[in-house]
C-alpha cells in the first residue's frame, strides 16, 4: 500500500448534447453525447486500508452501490482482494441524472488504485469502469469528452464557458424508466452536428436532450420546472440534465448564474465546467 487513506472528489457531470438512437440488440441505447465534469456539485470517496469491505453511503445499501461493483470489477481485473473502506460524503443527489453514483465508482477505482499501489493506468481504469456502468468510464478520465456506444468510446472535447444552476425538484427519476418511455415516443430526428459552438450563444440554440420528452412523460411537472427558471429566474435556455430529474438552467458566467440563485430558493448548486484532464 501507498498512503494509508485516499481522499478523491467525485463531480457532477451535463449532457450538453444527448442523441439517443433505437435499442441495440444487447438492450442498450447507443448515445451519442457531449458530457462534461463540473465544479460546484461534488461527492467526496474516502478509501481507506481495512480487514473486509465496506462501503458506506447514506441511503444506498452497500451491495447496491456502484463503488461496491467498482471494486468487484477491480479485483476481478487484477486478480486478488483488494479489502478497504469507502465512506462518500453526498451531494450529488440520485435519480437526477448528474451521475453522482458513476462518479462515486469511479473515484472508488481511483482511490483503490492509489491505496494499494496497483500502477493502472488511465486508459486500463477505464476499460474496467465499462463493466461497471455505462458513465463510469466518463468520470475515469473528466473534463469535457464526447461519449458513444453506450457511453465507453470516449473521445476529447471543448465547450464554450458556461455557467448553470441546477435544480432538482422532490421527484427523482429511475434512468430505465426513462428509457423506456423514450421507446414509447416518437423516435427524435437523427442529427451527425458535432460542431461544439464557440460561443455561449451558440451553445444555447445547439444543446440537446433526446430524453427530454421520455423524462416529460414520467414527470410532467418538469415543464414548470423549466418555465420557471426561464421566466422567473433569467435563465437564457433550459436542458435535462441526463435522463433526470434535475433541470440545468443555463447562464454565460458564474456571476450571472449565482445572483439569479437568489431568485431561485429550490436550486442545488451552481456549476462550471471542470475541464482540466
Amino acid at each position: 500500500m501507498t498512503d494509508p487513506v485516499a481522499f478523491i472528489s467525485a463531480p457532477a457531470k451535463i449532457n450538453l448534447r444527448l442523441l439517443v438512437g433505437p435499442p441495440r440488440t444487447d438492450g442498450y441505447h447507443p448515445v451519442d453525447s457531449l458530457m462534461v465534469a463540473l465544479d460546484g456539485l461534488t461527492d467526496t470517496v474516502m478509501v481507506a486500508p481495512a480487514d473486509v469491505r465496506r462501503v458506506m453511503c447514506p441511503g444506498v445499501e452497500e451491495q447496491a452501490n456502484l463503488a461496491w461493483h467498482a471494486l468487484d470489477a477491480l479485483e476481478a481485473a487484477v486478480g486478488r482482494s483488494l479489502p478497504c473502506e469507502v465512506t462518500i460524503d453526498k451531494h450529488i443527489p440520485a435519480q437526477a441524472g448528474l451521475g453522482g453514483g458513476s462518479s462515486d465508482a469511479a473515484a472508488t477505482l481511483h482511490g483503490a488504485n492509489h491505496l494499494f499501489g496497483l500502477g493502472l493506468s488511465l486508459q486500463e481504469l477505464e476499460l474496467i469502469a465499462g463493466r461497471v456502468g455505462s458513465d463510469v468510464p466518463f468520470f475515469i478520465r473528466g473534463g469535457a469528452q464526447w461519449a458513444r456506444g453506450r457511453g465507453e468510446i470516449l473521445s476529447d472535447a471543448t465547450t464554450p464557458p458556461f455557467a448553470a444552476l441546477i435544480v432538482k425538484p422532490d421527484i427523482g427519476l429511475a434512468t430505465a424508466n426513462v428509457y423506456r418511455a423514450f421507446d414509447a415516443v416518437p423516435a427524435p430526428e437523427s442529427s451527425s452536428d458535432h460542431h461544439v459552438p464557440h460561443d455561449f450563444a451558440g451553445l444555447v440554440e445547439w444543446m440537446r436532450n433526446d430524453l427530454w420528452p421520455a423524462a416529460l412523460h414520467c414527470a410532467p411537472e418538469l415543464a414548470q420546472v423549466a418555465e420557471r427558471l426561464i421566466d422567473e429566474v433569467g435563465a437564457h435556455a433550459t436542458l435535462l440534465c441526463g435522463s433526470g430529474s434535475a433541470v440545468a438552467g443555463l447562464f454565460p458566467t458564474r456571476a450571472e448564474a449565482a445572483a439569479a440563485a437568489a431568485r431561485c430558493p429550490e436550486a442545488i448548486a451552481v456549476v462550471t465546467p471542470h475541464t482540466e484532464t
